[in-house]
This record gives C-alpha cells, sequence and structure tokens, in this order.
C-alpha cells in the first residue's frame, strides 16, 4: 500500500478510520506527503484520539503519523439555562 499514489493512499487510509471498530469516524481529513502522514478533525474521547494514531501506523509504519485530532471540551455547567 504504501507504493500507491498519494491520494489512493489517503482514501485508503480515510477508509480505514471510518470501517475500524476503535476509531468508526467519517470526517477526518488525511493528507500524505513527504513520508508524513496528517491526521485532523474531531473525535470524542481521547481513547478515540489514540485509535486513529494505532490504525494509521498499522496502515503506514514506515510513514511519521501527525495527529492533530482534538477532543472537544464541554464548557463547566454554569448551573440553570434561561429560556426565554
Amino acid at each position: 500500500m504504501t507504493d500507491a499514489p498519494g491520494p489512493y493512499r489517503e482514501e485508503s487510509l480515510r477508509q480505514a478510520l471510518a470501517t475500524d471498530p476503535r476509531v468508526m469516524e467519517q470526517e477526518l481529513d488525511v493528507s500524505i506527503a513527504g513520508g508524513r502522514v496528517v491526521i485532523s478533525g474531531t473525535v470524542p474521547t481521547e481513547d478515540r484520539r489514540a485509535a486513529v494514531t494505532e490504525v494509521a501506523r498499522e496502515r503506514f509504519p514506515d510513514l511519521q503519523i501527525d495527529n492533530r485530532t482534538i477532543v472537544p471540551t464541554l464548557p463547566a455547567s454554569g448551573g440553570e439555562e434561561r429560556v426565554t
């Protein structure tokens, strides 16, 4: 797989991230250039974020993995919400 052209490798990883039960995220951005895989987007948990790196390393063990995904934080509850 590492000999395929960039767009095919990127799509292959996107599909793996969307279908692997550890990740199951379809909205992640993937780019591969210069021996580096960059993955960005939002995931719901730190475990899922770690799984993104695992799946990418399994697919491309010879490339550097740059996992730029983020886990959003929820604002602290400030009490009651006023609805008007």
